[in-house]
């Protein structure tokens, strides 16, 4: 097991009223219930499970979800909101699995439910099999991804994660993965009957800090960042991505002096950066990496470089430091380069930051 895990479940109608004392008791740290459906659905056991989550408190993490139809995602998003209530304190998620729903749809109803709450983080519960077969679209437009691959049998969440194998957990449409459903065969006390359980690899405060988008004493500062103009790559020279879309930012990390930040010194931090490059042909080498600009313009001091090689078709670089530290009067940003003969471009990305100020 890793270092860090905490497991969570996620409830529709079929559980019917789960017992969440009994549920919090068994080990459970966070939990989506499902709210609506289309423009025409609400969960019956939704106001049981929002009243219910709401009164573990602060060592517990409640979540809703919508599940997605296609046609008009805004007018989905909307009907969302009308029937969860206020969601401030809630992860929310978006199930995008079938029934005529795409990544356009998806990204609909994420723009208008951004627009309508302030920018609260979304998760996107998009499973890779049907990612691969609407096209692999660019899942920027989320905050994070929630995965699904389902190991054999049943049991407890521990007793099933242990048949994990840590590639489940590779990212995909230009964003990491953050909640792995890895069984619906799970049992749980308070939950009649087997359930769908998750994994998230790290702790309870990160999963907050990522979830709603804000500190509180015991977490880290959350900035969440995309790419929302195309940026040239010519070759052999370093590029700083220029994430142009603000999608979280309390603490104002991401700020323009010599072009786009994602965290300000001093602070330790983690960050994840995840780029998509188009007109690469295959088997061209790019590297990434994070770079300390001195808001003076002194200098800079050069994290770890990571290498990739071009796919055929669009390349996704995936770029992940898991821990550093940032001087007082340094910013962090993200640079890419590639080693072809011509130029490429920058066509979408994001990058999302733990800070921890000092």
């Amino acid at each position: 097991m890793e270092a860090s895990l905490i497991y969570g479940v996620d409830v529709a109608s079929y559980q019917g009223e789960p017992d969440w004392k009994a549920v919090f008791g068994d080990g459970i740290r966070f939990a989506f219930s499902k709210v609506t459906e289309s423009t025409g659905y609400t969960n019956p056991t939704w106001a049981h499970n929002r009243a219910g989550m709401l009164a573990l408190g602060s060592e517990f993490l409640p979540g809703a979800y919508h599940f997605l139809h296609g046609g008009d995602g805004a007018a989905q998003a909307r009907y969302f909101l009308d029937k969860a209530g206020d969601v401030s304190s809630f992860a929310v998620a978006l199930d995008v699995e079938a029934s005529g729903a795409d990544a356009a749809t998806a990204r609909a109803w994420v723009a208008e439910f951004k627009e309508r709450t302030g920018g609260h983080p979304v998760i996107g519960y998009y499973p890779r099999w049907y990612w691969e077969q609407t096209g692999r679209p660019d899942l920027g437009f989320f905050d994070t991804v929630w995965q699904s691959h389902y190991v054999n049998g049943s049991g407890s969440p521990e007793s099933l994660y242990a048949k994990v194998p840590a590639s489940w957990w590779t990212s995909f449409g230009g964003e990491p993965i953050s909640v792995l459903q890895f069984s619906s065969s799970g049992t749980v006390r308070g939950i009649s009957g087997p359930c769908d359980v998750n994994a998230h690899r790290g702790g309870l405060a990160e999963l907050k800090a990522l979830a709603l988008g804000r500190g509180e004493d015991d977490m880290p500062e959350y900035v969440s960042v995309g790419v929302d103009t195309p940026q040239e790559l010519p070759p052999n020279q370093w590029v700083t991505v220029d994430f142009g879309k603000e999608y979280a930012d309390g603490s104002h990390h991401h700020w323009n002096r010599g072009g786009p930040s994602v965290v300000v010194g001093p602070a330790r931090y983690s960050l994840a950066a995840n780029v998509r490059v188009s007109g690469l042909p295959k088997g061209v080498e790019l590297q990434a990496r994070a770079i300390e600009n001195a808001e003076d313009g002194s200098g800079y001091e050069a994290g770890p470089i990571a290498e990739y090689t071009a796919s055929d078709g669009d390349t996704f670089v995936h770029y992940a430091l898991p821990a550093d530290t940032v001087r007082d009067g340094y910013r962090v940003r993200f640079q890419v380069v590639q080693y072809g003969t011509a130029p490429a471009r920058i066509v979408g990305g994001t990058a999302k930051a733990f800070a921890w100020p000092e």
